[in-house]
């Protein structure tokens, strides 16, 4: 049987977890009580910490203070794996619009989040543009989320600059 991949999901709240905790490269998570910021509480520190623990983004290492937690290799690949970004030679732009109901509002709030880090810029509140194509990693990232029927995605050109 294969192993599960790890859902974008997760991966993307893995890593805005570890942007909010901490921005710089960083290898290990401590206790609660050693944090010097606390921007969760406690409760969502370890629930987050623990599923992450599931998909083997994260090691448990006991020490004397308490439970350390470091960064896998796997975490490491995922953090640093570049986005395929292709110019498009059309000269044309991609143009994502997307309506998504209050009730898919996590989906919503991951889609956004990925498609800014991709360079897409936002226009509007649910209106992105890029000089790039379309990646099969937003197709599937869509697909996932099952928002199918919620994003329209169009090549547009600009007939006037001012």
């Amino acid at each position: 049987m294969k192993k599960k991949s790890i859902s974008r999901k997760i991966l993307e709240e893995f890593l805005d977890f570890l942007r909010v905790m901490n921005p710089e490269n960083f290898a290990e998570l401590g206790p609660y009580g050693q944090i010097r910021y606390k921007k969760f509480p406690r409760t969502t520190y370890y629930r987050k910490i623990y599923k992450f623990e599931k998909q083997n983004l994260l090691i448990r290492k006991s020490t004397a203070a308490g439970n350390t937690f470091i960064i896998s290799e796997k975490a490491k690949k995922l953090r640093r794996k570049p986005s395929n970004k292709v110019n498009r030679t059309d000269g044309l732009s991609s143009l994502i619009i997307f309506d998504v109901p209050q009730k898919k509002n996590n989906a919503r709030h991951t889609l956004r989040r990925f498609l800014i880090r991709n360079g897409y810029t936002q226009i509007r509140e649910s209106c992105f543009l890029s000089p790039f194509k379309v990646s099969l990693d937003i197709v599937s990232l869509i697909k996932e989320l099952g928002l199918e029927k919620n994003v329209s995605v169009f090549s547009a050109k600009s007939d006037y600059i001012f």
